[in-house]
């Protein structure tokens, strides 16, 4: 008897980047210098804190089953971390709630669990393009129907109030969100979330938000971080406010992420992740309290590293003329666009791997991320490495 994957699997994409990597092991195994700008974790140690966190529930075995929701420390740290992001909210509707508060298995669990407790079969879900490439899919594995909002480069890649409303139908049931953004480092403005927000209350009073805040704290400009509820208080019924420590406090493996929502949403993701994963590891989530514990001085010198390597990733990539390149805002990625370079029938995919063969220097295809004439590098990785990798990157595509 033949094997045949649930119907819910059809149209679900497998990460495209798989056969890239293929590619850059089997090159590396044969001794080929393959520069990798494709991480999407920080290249710095957890805070040493939550190590210390970490021996101290060892050795008071704390390594038992915890609350679905997770350990109440954890959850009170979180509502107040978002208390003190949404002090809009708090003013206006009075402050977030522990009970409020979903501690999941990293940020892609929160968004899992937020689109299988929100949607319904044929509901549509708003995604500005380019997006972080597993939110479609997970749509489709909610029985949701992505819709894609097209940005330009000329505008950061920021979605308007125009391009929502054309895109806005009786079925649009969410809208994602996503500042500072991945793939595009894009961050919008409070007036920026200001006007969509104004938007959503007057013109779409069925529509669901999802906030994706996960590099809240990675961000280059003067301005503040700013969350989308924050700008929009009015909404705090109908929205979501997904978050981590993966990226922010460099804690990738350790798979804590959040989501903060109001009570009714709240309890039926947890009857989800009651009936999939329950909670979260024991250990990572007293690790969690010590991070969620720290000032934002203890991450000084990561950001600050962050925006060395980004001020020099722009200035030897400006050397390829015809390389579009938009500085990022936050998060620690560098978007540029290749449409110069493209051959017709071709797209990012062919020419990432070119660039694997010929320059030795992997990137990740902007196909995947809905915008095929771009690539996307990352700058978490030592400056040296980024230093070789953006010359390589020059010296392809014509300095």
């Amino acid at each position: 008897m033949s094997f045949k994957a649930a119907k819910r699997l059809d149209g679900v994409s497998e990460s495209a980047t798989l056969k890239l990597n293929a590619l850059v092991q089997a090159m590396r195994a044969r001794g080929e210098d393959i520069v990798n700008l494709t991480a999407g974790e920080p290249d710095f140690p957890a805070p040493e804190e939550a190590k210390a966190a970490i021996r101290r529930a060892l050795d008071e075995n704390k390594n038992k089953y915890t609350p679905v929701a997770g350990i109440p420390e954890v959850r009170e740290r979180i509502a107040k971390k978002t208390n003190v992001q949404q002090p809009n909210v708090v003013a206006a509707h009075g402050e977030w709630k522990a009970s409020e508060v979903v501690v999941t298995n990293g940020g892609k669990q929160a968004i899992y669990n937020a689109a299988m407790a929100l949607l319904n079969p044929g509901d549509e879900v708003l995604i500005p393009a380019p997006y972080w490439l597993s939110y479609p899919e997970m749509v489709k594995l909610a029985e949701g129907k992505p819709v894609v909002v097209e940005t330009k480069a000329e505008s950061k890649f920021k979605v308007t109030v125009e391009g929502l409303r054309k895109a806005l139908t009786p079925k649009t049931k969410l809208l994602i969100l996503n500042s500072p953004s991945n793939p595009t480092g894009t961050t919008y403005t409070r007036a920026e979330f200001e006007a969509i927000g104004k938007w959503l209350e007057k013109e779409a009073p069925n529509v669901w938000v999802l906030s994706d805040e996960i590099y809240d704290r990675i961000l280059y400009g003067q301005d503040p971080f700013v969350s989308f509820l924050d700008a929009a208080p009015a909404l705090r019924n109908r929205s979501i406010t997904v978050n981590g420590l993966s990226k922010a406090a460099a804690m990738t493996g350790w798979r804590i992420g959040w989501t903060v929502a109001p009570a009714e949403l709240t309890q039926a993701m947890l009857t989800l992740q009651g009936q999939s994963t329950s909670g979260i590891n024991s250990l990572a989530q007293y690790a969690a309290v010590a991070a969620l514990d720290l000032a934002e001085e203890k991450f000084a010198e990561m950001v600050a590293a962050f925006r060395r390597r980004r001020r020099m990733a722009l200035e030897i990539l400006a050397k390829a003329e015809k390389l579009k390149v938009v500085p990022p805002e936050g998060a620690f990625y560098v978007f540029l666009g290749i449409e110069a370079f493209v051959k017709p029938g071709e797209d990012s995919m062919t020419l990432s791997e070119n660039l694997i063969r010929e320059a030795k220097v992997a990137v990740v295809p902007g196909t995947p991320f809905g915008a095929p004439n771009w690539v996307r590098i990352s700058i978490a990785t030592d400056d040296d490495t980024l230093k070789k990798g953006c010359e390589r990157l020059v010296s392809f595509f014509g300095g």
